[in-house]
C-alpha cells in the first residue's frame, strides 16, 4: 500500500469562467446542498466552488 500526501490547487478564475460559460457544469459536478452553500456566499461563490472542486479532484486521485 502506498501512503502519500498531496495537494490540489485550482485557479479561482478558471472556475469562475467555467461557471459563466457552462451553467450545466454546476449541476453535473456539485450536489444541491453544495450549490446552495456556495451560492449563498455571494461574491465569494467562485472561491467556494473552486475549493470544493479541488477537494473532489484530490479525492478521486486518491482512489486511483
Amino acid at each position: 500500500m502506498i501512503v502519500s500526501i498531496g495537494i490540489d490547487i485550482i485557479e479561482v478564475y478558471r472556475i469562475r469562467e467555467t461557471l459563466e460559460r457552462t451553467p450545466r457544469f454546476v449541476e453535473r459536478v456539485f450536489t444541491m446542498r453544495e450549490r446552495a452553500y456556495c451560492e449563498a456566499k455571494g461574491a465569494a461563490s467562485a472561491q467556494s466552488f473552486a475549493a470544493r472542486f479541488a477537494a473532489k479532484e484530490a479525492f478521486l486521485k486518491a482512489l486511483k
